[in-house]
């Protein structure tokens, strides 16, 4: 008498209800770990927070009790308030110095990299390049705005090329550090394997250096911010640098400390999301 036939059917359903069962018992692990790591966030940042708000409300209350006119020192109520003044065109402004530092963010962290590698590349190279690198950081960037301007023009494009040539440095020095702190010992170990140089890149030096782009990345954040500051102060007609220069003339000290208010916003949520895109990219560095 021959044995009854496996019942499939019955086989696929009890795996569905084991992963099924799998899965739920996974959501309360997530859910404790996201809590987890929401709470560690708060404790962290909390004091920074009541700190930051400690001084406004104190520099509320001095500019009132003080009687300290507005053209000196306005409240930060004023300076919120003036951000409701159309007059000011606070969008367009705002989107012109975003597309500024974004531009140059974008370009000092390509370049930055980009320069690391002819470094590292080999000797000679770190021999001719590097002090040339450093002479020309040791040029003071206002001086050579004006001349980015006669050969850019009047735009955007000098407020990036300005930004790019202040945030860049910290980049490359980042970023070559980390090409060049490789183990020794596996160095050597892809050399008796006859790996090309491209491969020691890729494959050994660039991972060792992930870590310390993301130190260059925010060092960069919030450097192209101030270079792309620096380009509007000397060759631009919008932005928030144009009204930083314009309330100085005019005097309209709230809509100076209202756009310095969202030129640090802007500058800590570009700074955030590089340690968002850290955490989520190279998480074991951070442990580390």
């Amino acid at each position: 008498m021959s044995a009854p036939p496996p019942n499939d059917s019955a086989d696929v359903r009890a795996a569905d209800v084991r992963r099924d069962n799998g899965r739920a018992n996974d959501e309360p692990a997530d859910d404790a770990r996201f809590a987890a790591r929401l709470r560690a966030a708060v404790v962290y940042y909390l004091p920074s927070v009541v700190v930051m708000l400690a001084l406004v409300v104190v520099w509320q209350l001095g500019v009132q009790w003080l009687g300290v006119k507005e053209y000196i020192l306005p409240t930060p109520l004023s300076a919120l308030r003036t951000l409701g003044d159309p007059n000011y065109r606070w969008t367009a402004n705002f989107l012109a110095t975003l597309y500024s530092v974004l531009g140059a963010f974008a370009l000092s962290a390509v370049l930055g990299v980009v320069l690391a590698i002819v470094i590292v590349w080999n000797d000679l190279l770190m021999r001719t390049v590097m002090p040339v690198l450093i002479l020309f950081n040791t040029l003071p960037k206002i001086a050579l705005a004006p001349l980015f301007v006669v050969w850019l023009g009047y735009g955007i494009w000098p407020n990036i090329v300005i930004g790019t040539t202040i945030a860049f440095f910290p980049m490359v020095v980042n970023t070559a550090v980390g090409l060049a702190s490789a183990e020794p010992e596996m160095l050597d170990l892809v050399k008796t394997l006859r790996a090309s140089r491209w491969k020691v890149l890729t494959k050994i030096r660039f991972p060792n250096a992930v870590p310390y782009i993301f130190v260059g990345l925010k060092l960069n954040a919030t450097m192209s911010v101030i270079g792309a500051l620096v380009g509007e102060f000397v060759a631009s007609e919008k932005g928030l640098g144009s009204l930083i220069i314009t309330g100085g003339v005019t005097m309209q000290t709230a809509s100076i400390f209202a756009s310095l208010t969202l030129i640090s916003v802007l500058g800590l949520v570009l700074y955030g999301l590089v340690v968002a895109v850290e955490h989520v990219v190279a998480p074991w560095a951070l442990r580390g």
